[in-house]
């Protein structure tokens, strides 16, 4: 059942299974995406973990403050939310589960604090990125401009260039028409997103953290191969390949995506 949090200027839809004396997970969603994206996972761990997961401001059905701020769609303001709803709901230490910008905005957490979590996993996430003034300029025109134009081909398009799998595409699309109803959020989350460095907070990581990479992630798998020897003397941080996915894994190999979810967090409690 989905759930509101209120934080004043706007609300946070979420849903929550408690299982009492379980560990507990928390999910974080992908741009444009929302807390939809693991109702497989909710089905899947939740039968052993008290899971949550959130749709970040702005997606989905969480609303965002009044006034169209480009500050109020930084990586920091999403973090914030979080934070406070982990505080709201005295979920302490959870284990984070974080897609793509979800794990951009996990990475601001541990950056902010670092034993918030229990531990991380994130997929389709570089702990870092910089783009070119060309390439944000592209923003414009793959968020606002096509999705204006043609939001049903842009979805089509889009999720056969993320996947080959007709059931992720499927999926991937339902994700992209709600985001493009929202496209003006999404172009400022993306711009916030073209350029920033959490390298540090890996390198000095005191919770275990799981980059897993999906094969087929290609531009991701690219950046993370680079800045590995950046933060590979830190024991507590490891890189992990999903064989046959791409950049959103749980569409895309859902077994083997929950199986090394779970070997990952059990090995945190033995």
């Amino acid at each position: 059942m989905e759930r509101y949090f209120d934080l004043g200027t706007h609300k946070l839809a979420y849903r929550l299974q408690e299982m009492p004396g379980r560990p507990r997970v928390l999910f974080l969603h992908g741009c444009g995406a929302n807390h939809t994206q693991f109702d497989n996972e909710f089905a899947t761990i939740g039968k052993n973990y008290s899971v949550a997961a959130i749709s970040l401001r702005g997606q989905g059905k969480s609303t965002r403050p009044a006034g169209n701020r480009q500050e109020d769609m930084k990586m920091l303001a999403l973090a914030y939310d979080v934070i406070q709803w982990l505080k709201e709901y005295n979920w302490k230490a959870p284990h984070v589960i974080a897609c793509s910008m979800g794990g951009v905005v996990a990475l601001e957490m541990l950056h902010q604090q670092k034993d918030l979590f229990k531990s991380l996993i994130t997929f389709g996430t570089t702990p870092k990125l910089s783009c070119s003034k060309i390439f944000t300029a592209g923003i414009w025109v793959a968020d606002i401009m096509l999705p204006a134009l043609f939001p049903n081909w842009t979805a089509n398009m889009m999720a056969k260039a993320t996947t080959a799998i007709p059931e992720a595409q499927q999926r991937l699309r339902e994700d992209l028409k709600e985001a493009y109803r929202q496209q003006n959020t999404i172009y400022q989350l993306r711009l916030d997103l073209a350029n920033y460095d959490y390298t540090h907070v890996l390198r000095e990581s005191t919770v275990p953290v799981l980059l897993l990479q999906g094969e087929k992630d290609t531009a991701v798998n690219r950046e993370i191969e680079k800045l590995w020897p950046l933060f590979k003397e830190n024991p507590l941080v490891r890189k992990e390949w999903l064989k046959g996915a791409g950049h959103i894994a749980n569409y895309d190999q859902p077994q083997a995506f929950y199986e090394i979810a779970t070997r990952f967090i059990g090995e945190q409690a033995s």
